[in-house]
């Protein structure tokens, strides 16, 4: 199934036989009560109303509005009507200088063909209608004709109120509340692909009431009476308040009229939240069947509400020339004024000179005055000077950028052969090949990207943690994260510790081995060192110390050093039972015994394998990389990758693919083999909303706390080979303001008894809400959170709380009653929650890993050389944000760092002020260890996320961050939330005036790109909401070199040029006709067919295929990249010399054929007259074209054959005056271009220039090591051909050897 997105028409509505709404204009604001099988009490204040129908139109046009609608588009556009207007004025007899038709068909051609490129995506848009709205689910209508049945029926169809029958694999057709599944504890698992790109299958469950919930027949589902109170359609995902209100009695008494409110005399209400709803694109899986009832169909739907427009985005140099264009116009205006002008005052002269005769001469023969004859000529003016703005610029731009777009999309250099992805170019409506933006990737000045899952991978290892104040997992085992690497670089060397140096990974696997062999026999946990990440015996060891569990005090949390054994052992069983629990995994159980391919995706001690992670082990333990995977031939891969590009083209081209389809393939095909870990009995599969969960899940299983799975009610743990339930009470869900989630649980007797919260969040967060008396715990606690973030591991706290019964039911109440209110429930639950979350027992902190991706290092040096600023905006620590920019290369030791944090607004300011001072106004920095600071000094500024609000709020302070972006090379921005990320771009954008790309790859990260100027989605492990949102599409970070320092800067190279040399072309045809007295110069065949034929096609070749250098020499030397970031290839002062230089070469042209035909007299022709004018205009026109053609190819760097064929199929006259006349204009018209561009190239070359001259040094030396090669090489034959296979061999080496020579 395709989700539908944006430009939705609301068709007719329909009334909603089982709802109620004020009216149907209103029915959006209001909030809503469906009734099932209860009449609709009669309100004056609310009357029945109409809803909208589940019928989703995407579509524009139908056949009927297609050329009224499409036309008005179109001439909405500025270009578009000035060239109808002038279309108009070419049929006013008194204007007119040519055919009528002639006059039409340039805009009528541009008109026809984007009308001919918006029918075919709006055909697609009508497939994709009717994909949507005709697939057909099962479900009972409302209205009973004899006995109830399911029936199918169209999507378009479901109505408000309607009861739905769903089967496994299924999606649903409208939003629906859950009443019941075909699972005994009422809950079903559901599939969000094509919401947010995520394959992890997520828990639903029904409404739990036991006469709601046993619904299983068509029958019992007109039997149940309930209602529910719905809040209004919102575009919220993640939130959902409602209540459902059981009512007793029969369907007679509720069809009684003499009381209406006998359903409402006995009921009982039940809150319904996210949890309970069912999402229009959501897909049944492992489910038998679902029964729910309708509460939005349609455009009310929480899916199309969530599909609004992205904004609209325009390159630089698009609006760059339109503001050429008004300036074009301004001088068609004037030239046409000065005809008018010229006209009345010759009129005027020769009236004053002949007498009157003449003047009624004239005004008799015009029926006409001076004054209306100087307008007429105006008039013409503007008519025959109309090619002053090239009709053909617009549509050629759109037809180069489509190409230069289907060059992004098909480069095999950025195909990720693991995700199987391309870079795919996105538009904010369809997943189609867009064009407007690829000139902006070579003007790119600044970088704003997030971290994790940006940088990162997004692929969570659990590396060390630390319980009671003691930490596990330091022992080397895992090796050096990135962070610490960072570090030592930070530091200027290799400063590992001995400890690591001569860690014995042998000798910690065998005593890990033995410790929890010694314990429990594993048929949960992993014994294959490949598959860990964290392995300490200490665990087990201080495990083995527990005998007497129910004699341990749970208030007794004072501890030290020193502590009892039996103390620490507790700790660590919680610790890890509350892993365990406290969670929203969904486990699935799959037997190592069968076969590889029934194997999908798998969670060993972290979320997904990870080859680089266990090359700190030894051989002996550790499969090498060539164990791991086969060599695979380069000819093949290179088929591989064509073959697949080839398939997304065709696809592209056929149709729009659902997002999930192109973004995330389904085919297995061709993808490299999952690895299997074969020492575990039973392989448990996690599916978890975050890779954090999935990690500490899976770490807490390795240990010997296995996850089995979980009910409504209650979940099972296996502890140590013995299976415990815990009862669920309650679960006090994260969200980004609780920055936290908590569990009440009733624990099994066997381990104590009791009812229990455990507590995970930041660790900011969890220790305002400890007991008292844990100073000594929390100080260490504190120090070993610290010590993780320096390594660049990201921590969570995990606390928990034994709660009193008679405590907890009281409680219970008032989160009953919060949980149950319509209006402000997130607000009241989470005051609730906050109530119980406090006098927490803290047990110590996790620390994961997320390693950086391939190649980012060298990505970020190259960007960085190029000129580009780069800034990281971070949810993550301070330390652990500097640390992995050490790594990442995005902070080096060379840098000065800036440091400004804290929550204090007059503290943070005076930072910044320091800051300013240092750097802007060369004050003195009160610190006396601060080294002076010199000009060549390279700067970072690092903030943390609280600095950051009173930064952003105050106008002075975002001045200053302005005035000093321009000195910094780096910006990490810490803890920073999605809106925070969002202003940041937004502010340098706009006060910088700068190109801006965003990058990510979450939904925290959509506003943010869609603030930068080009938006860069990242589809990885949070799904694909910022690639749907973006403007392009990469799998990995690495891709954004290329797609900037090559493509971004060949695309604006091309682009720029090609508009110049537009204009100049125009203006160089124009001029002549203005030396001609403005009167109608060329013959109009000439006029119509110069923009459209003669030298459209060189122009467009060049926008098309020019490079300035190979993509090699591109990343070799990223400097020449900031030819974009200045603007130094489309200005004003560019346009303005393109037009002198135009206006120069009409004028050599114009005059050159102007003395060879008024001055001699042996030009004639053929027929033996004298050439006229006919002639002349000829001769003129066609040598324009010949030199606007080779102008053309003079500013083109890259020739090949279709530029050779282009430029030399020009038309051939065989008079000897005329190729006299003609190579002599050319030769004076383009000397001085010539002459300036050999003066500039030679002597003040830029870095363009300086890279084509390496790069035509290494041809000539290839060249001649290839000569000497050979020649050896016969020298060689000849002396002894018994060596010949060695020296073949040497010829290469030495070639080889050139083409990596630097110069």
């Amino acid at each position: 199934m395709t989700s539908p997105t944006t430009n939705f028409t609301l068709p007719p509505t329909q009334e909603a036989v089982s709802e109620r709404s004020a009216s149907s204009s209103e029915n959006a604001s209001k909030e809503r009560q469906v009734f099932a099988n209860i009449p609709i009490p009669e309100n004056k204040d609310q009357p029945k109303g109409k809803y909208v129908s589940n019928k989703i139109i995407t579509s524009k046009y139908n056949i009927w509005t297609f050329i009224p609608k499409n036309l008005f588009e179109q001439f909405r556009r500025a270009a578009n009507m000035y060239f109808l207007i002038m279309a108009v004025l070419g049929m006013i007899p008194a204007v007119s200088t040519n055919n009528p038709i002639l006059t039409l068909l340039p805009i009528s051609t541009v008109v026809f063909l984007t009308a001919c490129k918006d029918a075919v995506e709006d055909l697609n848009r009508h497939e994709i209608d009717k994909n949507d709205d005709d697939i057909p689910p099962c479900e009972p209508s409302n209205e009973i004709n004899g006995d109830p049945e399911f029936k199918k029926v169209m999507w378009k169809d479901v109505r408000v109120g309607d009861f739905l029958f769903l089967r496994n694999g299924d999606a649903v057709p409208a939003d629906a509340v859950i009443l019941s599944t075909s699972e005994q504890n009422g809950g079903c698992f559901i599939e969000t692909k094509d919401l947010d790109g995520e394959t992890n299958l997520k828990p639903r469950r029904c409404v739990p009431v036991d006469s709601i919930k046993n619904i299983k027949t068509p029958k019992e589902c007109t039997q149940a009476m309930f209602w529910i109170d719905s809040e209004r359609p919102n575009s919220n995902l993640f939130n959902y308040n409602a209540k459902l209100t059981v009512v007793s009695g029969s369907l007679d008494e509720m069809n009684s009229p003499q009381d209406q409110e006998i359903p409402r005399k006995s009921k009982s209400s039940i809150p319904i939240d996210i949890n309970n709803l069912l999402l229009r694109a959501h897909v049944i899986r492992n489910t038998e069947w679902v029964i729910a009832i309708t509460v939005f169909t349609g455009v009310d739907t929480k899916i199309i509400l969530n599909s609004g427009e992205t904004p609209s985005k325009r390159s630089r140099i698009e609006k760059e020339m339109n503001q050429e264009v008004i300036l074009n116009f301004v001088i068609l205006i004037v030239l046409a004024l000065i005809c008018a002008i010229g006209t009345g005052v010759s009129s005027a002269i020769l009236a004053d000179s002949k007498g009157d005769y003449i003047e009624e001469r004239v005004a008799s023969n015009q029926g006409q005055s001076i004054g209306i004859a100087a307008f007429l000529t105006f008039l013409s003016g503007l008519i025959i000077f109309q090619n002053i703005i090239p009709i053909s610029l617009y549509i050629s731009i759109e037809f180069v950028k489509g190409f230069q777009a289907f060059f992004i999309y098909n480069d095999l250099d950025m195909w990720d052969e693991d995700a199987e992805d391309i870079a795919i170019i996105l538009n904010s409506d369809w997943l189609i090949i867009v064009w407007n933006l690829s000139d902006d990737l070579g003007q790119i000045e600044y970088i704003f990207s997030d971290k994790t899952g940006t940088l990162t991978r997004n692929i969570m290892e659990f590396r060390q943690c630390s319980i009671g104040g003691k930490v596990y997992g330091r022992n080397g085992w895992a090796g050096k994260t990135d962070a610490n690497i960072g570090k030592e670089l930070a530091q200027g060397g290799d400063n590992s510790n001995a400890e690591e140096v001569n860690v014995d990974i042998n000798e910690i696997w065998n005593q890990y081995l033995y410790e929890l062999k010694s314990i429990f026999d594993p048929k949960y946990s992993s014994t294959d060192p490949a598959f860990l990440t964290f392995v300490d015996p200490d665990i087990y060891r201080d495990l083995k110390a527990e005998k007497n569990i129910e004699g341990v005090n749970e208030n007794d949390f004072n501890i030290d050093d020193n502590l009892d054994k039996q103390k620490r052992a507790r700790l660590v069983r919680e610790f890890f039972i509350l892993l365990a629990v406290c969670h929203t995994v969904v486990v699935d159980k799959i037997s190592t015994n069968e076969s590889d391919s029934e194997k999908s995706i798998s969670d060993r001690g972290k979320t997904s394998v990870n080859d680089e992670n266990s090359d700190q082990a030894s051989e002996h333990l550790r499969p090498t990389e060539e164990e791991k995977v086969s060599s695979n031939n380069s000819s093949s891969d290179l088929k591989k990758k064509v073959k697949h590009s080839i398939a997304n083209i065709k696809s592209t081209f056929k149709g729009f693919e659902s997002m999930a389809s192109l973004v995330a393939p389904t085919s297995s095909k061709g993808k490299k083999p999952v690895a299997i870990d074969k020492t575990l009995v039973h392989d448990l599969v996690y599916k978890a909303e975050s890779p954090d969960e999935a990690a500490l899940v899976s770490a807490a299983k390795n240990i010997g706390f296995a996850f089995l799975g979980r009910t409504p009610e209650s979940m099972t743990i296996d502890i140590f080979g013995e299976e415990h339930n815990f009862d669920i009470l309650n679960v006090l869900e994260f969200n980004s303001s609780r920055k936290r989630m908590s569990i009440i649980v009733r624990r099994p007797e066997k381990l104590g008894g009791g009812i229990v919260l455990f507590c995970k969040g930041a660790d900011n967060i969890v220790f305002d809400r400890l007991a008292n008396g844990q100073e000594g715990l929390i100080e260490k606690t504190s120090t070993d959170i610290d010590n993780f973030s320096s390594d660049g591991l990201r921590t969570l706290t995990v606390a928990y709380r034994v709660l009193d019964e008679s405590y907890y039911n009281s409680w219970a109440k008032k989160y009953q009653e919060a949980s149950t209110s319509i209006n402000e429930r997130s607000s009241k639950v989470d005051a609730c929650a906050e109530e119980i979350e406090k006098e927490l027992i803290l047990l110590g902190a996790t620390a994961i890993e997320d390693k950086l991706q391939e190649g980012v290092p060298e990505c970020i040096e190259r960007l960085r050389g190029a000129g580009i600023k780069i800034w990281v905006l971070t949810g993550d620590k301070l330390e652990t944000a500097i640390n992995i920019g050490f790594a990442a290369q995005l902070l080096t030791k060379d840098m000065r760092l800036w440091i400004v944090k804290g929550s204090k607004k007059d503290a943070v300011q005076k930072q910044l002020n320091n800051v300013y001072a240092s750097l802007v106004t060369g004050g003195i920095v009160p610190h006396d260890e601060m080294e002076p600071i010199h000009p060549d000094d390279t700067h970072a500024f690092i903030v943390d996320g609280s600095a950051l609000t009173h930064l952003l709020d105050d106008e002075k302070a975002r001045l200053k961050i302005l005035e000093l972006s321009d000195r910094f090379h780096s910006v990490i921005c810490c803890r920073v939330s999605p809106l925070q990320k969002a202003l940041v771009v937004e502010l340098i954008r706009r006060g910088k005036r700068s190109t801006t790309l965003a990058i990510g790859d979450g939904a925290n990260d959509v506003s943010m790109i869609q603030a930068a100027n080009v938006g860069v989605g990242i589809s990885g492990q949070e799904g694909v909401q910022a690639a749907m949102a973006a403007d392009y599409n990469i799998a990995q970070f690495r891709y954004l070199e290329k797609l900037l320092l090559v493509h971004g800067h060949w695309d604006y190279m091309r682009i720029a040029e090609m508009i110049l040399n537009f204009f100049y072309k125009n203006v160089i045809w124009v001029f002549p006709v203005l030396w001609f007295s403005a009167n109608i110069f060329y013959d109009y065949s000439f006029v119509q067919l110069y923009n459209m034929f003669f030298t459209v096609a060189p122009v467009v070749v060049l926008g098309t295929t020019d490079q300035s250098v190979t993509a090699s020499y591109c990343l070799k030397y990223p400097s020449i990249y900031n030819l974009g970031i200045k603007r130094m290839r489309y200005s004003k002062k560019l346009f303005a010399i393109y037009f002198l230089d135009g206006i120069w070469q009409s004028l050599v042209v114009y005059f050159t054929f102007y003395f060879i035909y008024s001055l001699s007299t042996n030009v004639t022709m053929p027929q033996g007259f004298d050439a006229g004018t006919t002639e002349f205009s000829t001769s003129v026109a066609l040598s324009v074209i010949v030199i606007a053609n080779l102008v053309v190819a003079f500013n083109t760097y890259h020739w090949n054959w279709i530029v050779w064929t282009i430029i030399i199929s020009q038309q051939l006259i065989s008079e000897g005056t005329f190729w006299f006349g003609m190579a002599f204009s050319i030769l004076l018209a383009v000397l001085p271009r010539y002459v300036i561009t050999f003066v500039k190239q030679w002597w003040y070359p830029d870095d363009l220039d300086i890279v084509r001259q390496i790069r035509e040094s290494d041809k000539r030396a290839k060249k001649k090591a290839k000569k000497f090669s050979k020649e050896e090489l016969k020298n060689q034959k000849i002396i002894s051909p018994s060596i010949q296979v060695e020296m073949v061999q040497s010829d290469n080496d030495i070639i080889n050897s050139a083409q990596q020579t630097n110069y």
